[in-house]
């Protein structure tokens, strides 16, 4: 994964009445949770925010505000669009930044999977005919996992950590399936809440299945 690439952090506008912020996403395996937690430590003491480990997730696409009068044909929309789709294992591997590490804003791990982006394309496709534009970078699928402050000092440390981390394997998961999430914003930082999960078609090994639920 570049860290060329853009991250697309969701404004923090407030929902309007009769209307609800929400993405779509992949929730991450707990194993590649577990794993992250004991590299986390290299950074502790800097400016970062991190992201409550609950909420780590893969934003497929991401809808802003939206009618919730629109949400059940919304979930109609992509289950429908998924429902041919098979399950498959996704590497969690590489620590990032966006846009790069002298003046970094986001830090994420990097998901490697071709099907990714098919399911990303396939969830584009589905919420079309609402109004949901589609992205005008290229998918590049991601875990965020911590955001800097505003006008944080450089931290020198940054760059060694980087490179240790370059090339790393945070582990594997299997997505086996989608969720449209309700994202509530609170002082404290964003909840998220499923409003819908879309199942995949069961497909590849099954102790790939198992390693991401047990670790």
């Amino acid at each position: 994964m570049s860290t060329a690439a853009k991250e697309t952090s969701p404004p923090a506008e407030k929902d309007s009445v009769g209307t609800l912020r929400a993405f779509v996403g992949v929730p991450v395996g707990a194993a590649v949770v577990r794993v992250w937690t004991t590299v986390r430590p290299g950074f502790e003491g800097g400016s970062v925010r991190w992201v409550p480990e609950e909420n780590l997730h893969l934003t497929l696409k991401f809808l802003g505000n939206i009618e919730e009068a629109r949400v059940a044909a919304i979930g109609s929309a992509v289950r429908e669009a998924l429902s041919d789709t098979e399950s498959f294992v996704a590497t969690a591997r590489g620590l990032g930044v966006f846009p790069d590490a002298a003046r970094p804003r986001v830090l994420w791990i990097g998901l490697d999977a071709p099907a990714l982006t098919a399911l990303a394309r396939g969830v584009d496709r589905a919420l079309a005919p609402f109004g949901v534009e589609p992205s005008a970078t290229p998918f590049r699928p991601h875990v965020t996992v911590g955001r800097w402050r505003p006008r944080a000092p450089r931290d020198p440390r940054l760059r060694p950590v980087l490179a240790r981390w370059r090339d790393h394997e945070f582990g594997r998961f299997r997505v086996d399936e989608v969720t449209l999430f309700r994202s509530t914003l609170r002082p404290g930082g964003a909840i998220y809440s499923p409003l819908e999960v879309f199942p995949l078609k069961p497909g590849g090994n099954r102790s790939a299945r198992e390693n991401s639920r047990t670790g």
